[in-house]
């Protein structure tokens, strides 16, 4: 309810929380979690950063920041895509 008020407008934020007697970064925090919650998957994107393909060593690696995983070129392509999609989450 207070996370629709907000969402409503009419009101600033501040003005919203001080009302409802919550902090405006509480309420900020909803707001971000209620948008992400209701965002289609396409609309937000992959989070993937690209993928190098070594054809001699046979190797697919991806990289998350300082996380590095290697999939071998007979690993299952829906397994490959399950574990970056579920890295992607992170």
């Amino acid at each position: 309810m207070v996370v629709a008020e907000a969402q409503a407008g009419g009101q600033t934020l501040e003005q919203v929380a001080a009302k409802h007697s919550v902090t405006e970064a509480a309420l900020k925090y909803h707001l971000y979690k209620t948008r992400r919650a209701t965002a289609k998957p396409s609309a937000r994107g992959p989070r993937v950063l690209p993928v190098r393909v070594e054809r001699q060593s046979a190797v697919v690696e991806a990289q998350f920041g300082p996380l590095r995983v290697s999939f071998c070129d007979s690993c299952d392509p829906a397994y490959v895509v399950a574990v970056l999609g579920a890295l992607g989450k992170c």
